[in-house]
């Protein structure tokens, strides 16, 4: 019995009409719960789990051959990410399980390549094998997060102690409880919907976030206590909590474990506690968080709470809560929009970002496929938000034959900028899809603050490339990075500079020749974005790999350089090539951080 729901109706119509449809509850296989694993066997095979990966061993599992694992909501294979870089895993965690559902769930710490890090998995158990792993995994963060002890974490004892029968309450009033915290949670303004506990206190990424001041002395919130930080409303930037799930509910112990998502829009960038007060936003863009959270439930009353979570890209989906939506697919010839036209969508786009509420008047398809680093959402959502300005000099890159074109340039986010690179697609003459990759300093080096857009003017006829060739260029340019054997691809000018996200990097011939980009696994999921014969550019999108499982490296000089990071990630590049007289002189790249693994819409 999975999560997902399942999809029975097509069974019932090819039985015919003569058999009864089944009688039990929608979306349930039996009208039977079949217990096949009892709580200690759901507690031995999750300790399976955590064993295997402690000694990063997936072949010691018994998985299912349909399993399904993601880490940080992408789904990847049993072995990949955190399968590769674990070296220490407490051995005590938090242990919970739900015979009805026949999933289980592990909070603990851990060290990644030396690096502290936190872990929470939930599994699910079908017919003696695991057919669901569900992980969410913090590093220490670089964005402003609760981040606290990860060597033996300490859990709540009352997770594991089974309430008196008059504490208990049945499942359904368990999960509504629940509900009402991510209820009180979400656009926090000082409504308290969820009932708490005198003493209730939260452990989030392992360090306590309901008391003012631990024994550093570091301060993590305003006021002491579950409930008295809701009636300050000091989590109003939750503009939703998204994708609930409840896989656990354990009565007799009075816990509840969910999987949620909580979108941080920051369509403001400051507000108004309920005592006056004024509050700033610690980040000013679009963010979301994706959590592993259990609640403690006695006597209809929240006591405790224990949450692991980390940053994922806005609006981010579980593949647990059902598929994605799939993106239309525009079409356009040049006699439909040709380079005009597409230059002038796009113009249209930038500035209904910056107008912030003028989506509506812009030309629309009937299907419009939004998304931005990856990650599909409404239009409306995300930097149409949070934008407050756009280059006024932007790097605009028109191609009539693919149907789209590029903006590359600066944007402001409440003032802070950032490096954005817009593809905006047309059906016909009107707007069919926009990709939205986005950089902010946060993410750390290389980084350059945008001043404005990249420049380049027209060349002079006999110093153009033609189509065909610049894109074999390019070809042999990402051939040479997956080779990693020293080499540096053929028609790199002399001059060629190499620069990321606003960055020098140096000479574009350098990180080969030296063998400095062994990190990188793979460069994949190449798209021509577009290509300007007279200005000798070609733009592409990529992802590369970097699954951080080997460390230490050795370059064409002998020395011994380390990954740039110790854990598994994936970037998403806009990647910009300019080519004079045959020879590529110039590549600029914006890269937007993403978890380990993740694919193209």
């Amino acid at each position: 019995m999975r999560i997902l729901p399942l999809l029975l109706a097509g069974a019932s119509a090819i039985a015919g009409a003569s058999i009864p449809a089944a009688a039990q509850a929608p979306g349930e296989d039996s009208a039977v719960y079949e217990l096949e694993c009892d709580r200690d066997c759901l507690i031995g095979k999750l300790n399976e789990y955590v064993d295997a990966l402690r000694v990063r061993t997936p072949s010691l599992l018994p998985l299912a051959d349909d399993y399904l694992f993601t880490e940080n909501n992408v789904s990847i294979e049993v072995g990949e990410g955190l399968w590769g870089t674990i070296d220490r895993l407490d051995e005590t965690g938090l242990e919970v399980a739900d015979t009805q559902t026949q999933n289980a769930a592990w909070f603990g710490g851990m060290t990644e390549n030396g690096a502290p890090g936190i872990f929470a998995v939930r599994i699910h158990v079908d017919e003696g094998m695991i057919d669901e792993i569900e992980t969410v995994v913090l590093r220490e963060p670089t964005l402003p997060a609760p981040f606290g002890e990860t060597m033996n974490m300490r859990h709540d004892p009352d997770f594991n102690e089974i309430l008196p029968p008059e504490e208990r309450r049945p499942r359904p009033r368990l999960r509504a409880i629940a509900d009402s915290y991510f209820d009180t949670v979400e656009l926090n303004d000082g409504q308290v919907f969820a009932p708490f506990d005198e003493d209730c206190g939260r452990l989030e990424n392992g360090i306590s976030t309901t008391t003012r001041a631990q024994d550093d002395g570091s301060e993590f919130t305003m006021v002491d206590g579950c409930e008295a930080q809701f009636e300050l409303g000091i989590f109003r930037i939750n503009k939703r909590i998204r994708e609930r799930l409840y896989p656990i509910i354990d009565v007799e112990r009075g816990v509840v474990v969910s999987t949620a998502f909580f979108d941080h829009a920051n369509e403001f960038d400051r507000y108004l506690l309920t005592d006056g007060r004024e509050m700033r936003t610690a980040l000013k863009w679009p963010n979301s968080i994706t959590l592993l959270e259990a609640f403690r439930i006695r006597d209809a009353k929240i006591s405790r709470i224990e949450a692991v979570f980390t940053y994922v890209p806005y609006f981010m989906h579980n593949p647990f809560a059902g598929p994605a939506a799939a993106p239309p697919i525009p079409r356009s010839s040049p006699e439909e929009c040709d380079a005009e036209c597409l230059a002038g969508l796009t113009g249209q786009v930038m500035n209904a970002y910056a107008e912030r509420g003028e989506w509506r008047n812009l030309p629309w398809a009937e299907e419009v496929g939004y998304e931005e680093n990856s990650v599909g959402m409404q239009v409306n959502e995300g930097i149409w938000g949070s934008t407050t300005g756009i280059d006024a000099d932007p790097l605009v890159i028109a191609d009539e034959q693919l149907g789209r074109a590029l903006w590359l340039g600066r944007i402001e986010e409440h003032g802070q900028p950032a490096w954005a690179g817009v593809t905006v697609s047309a059906d016909a003459d009107r707007i069919g899809r926009i990709e939205a990759v986005i950089r902010r300093e946060e993410y750390g080096a290389p980084y350059a603050a945008p001043e404005t857009a990249p420049s380049f003017a027209a060349l002079p006829a006999g110093e153009r490339t033609d189509r065909a060739a610049m894109l074999q260029a390019v070809d042999r340019f990402y051939a040479a990075l997956n080779a990693q054997d020293g080499t540096a691809p053929g028609g790199l000018a002399a001059t060629c500079a190499w620069v990321l996200n606003g960055q020098s990097v140096g000479p574009c011939a350098a990180p080969f020749t030296s063998m400095r980009l062994q990190p990188l696994e793979e460069v994949r999921d190449r798209e021509v974005i577009a290509v300007d014969e007279e200005r000798g550019l070609v733009a592409m999108s990529t992802y590369e790999d970097f699954p951080a499982t080997q460390q230490e490296f050795t370059d064409a000089s002998g020395a011994t350089f380390s990954d740039a990071q110790t854990f598994p990630r994936t970037l998403q590049v806009v990647e910009l090539f300019r080519f004079r007289n045959g020879e590529i002189e110039r590549v600029e790249a914006i890269t937007s951080e993403l978890p380990y693994g993740m694919q193209p819409r």
